[in-house]
């Protein structure tokens, strides 16, 4: 195990420790963790209340999620069973791209959501990703757009990105989506490692 990965690891080990604060006890117990079969309807349950129904989902689609993506959870409760948030994401040519990430109820948002992006980035340095690019749904609330901006995030265009980047994100949107960045390296890898 390189120095890197070390790193990372301790990194996820942190978030992944549950915390008991005293200031929410709502947000004590949340576990941030790989998903598994059988959150599949937890997930699916999660996303229909996060989006009051708008955001039709079945179990199928979430084990190829679960199959096909790294989806990670915040679970809350003894057994970490109850799903409180839900992010999917890849990683291609050195960009971790979230496509799904969904936290509910929004009072664990800075609790669940900050621990659920924090695992991600924490595996996408080890992966060596120079940024993480969340792709938002059509009309995300301000309140996300606020909660990524604390989290490091910046609003860009498509356009705006680097021409690598949107190589990379045209596998996996059609149209002009609206995005929020965060950088994870300071410089761009520009040869082969």
């Amino acid at each position: 195990m390189t120095e890197q990965e070390r790193q990372a690891r301790r990194i996820v080990d942190k978030i992944e420790q549950p915390k008991a604060g005293p200031g929410d006890p709502a947000s004590a117990g949340i576990e941030v963790r790989r998903a598994r079969r059988g959150d599949a309807p937890g997930i699916v349950a999660l996303i229909r209340q996060a989006t009051q129904g708008k955001r039709p989902v079945e179990e199928a689609e979430v084990l190829d999620w679960l199959f096909g993506k790294g989806l990670m959870v915040a679970a809350q409760d003894a057994n970490g069973a109850q799903v409180v948030g839900v992010a999917a994401w890849q990683a291609e040519n050195l960009l971790s791209v979230t496509d799904l990430f969904y936290v509910y109820p929004a009072k664990l948002r800075a609790e669940a959501g900050g621990r659920l992006l924090a695992a991600i980035e924490a595996e996408a340095n080890v992966l060596m990703c120079e940024a993480n690019v969340v792709i938002l749904p059509p009309r995300t609330s301000k309140a996300i757009r606020t909660f990524l901006n604390k989290q490091g995030y910046e609003a860009k265009t498509y356009q705006e990105l680097h021409r690598i980047w949107r190589e990379v994100l045209g596998e996996f949107v059609t149209d002009q989506p609206e995005l929020m960045v965060k950088r994870l390296r300071e410089r761009m890898i520009m040869a082969p490692i």
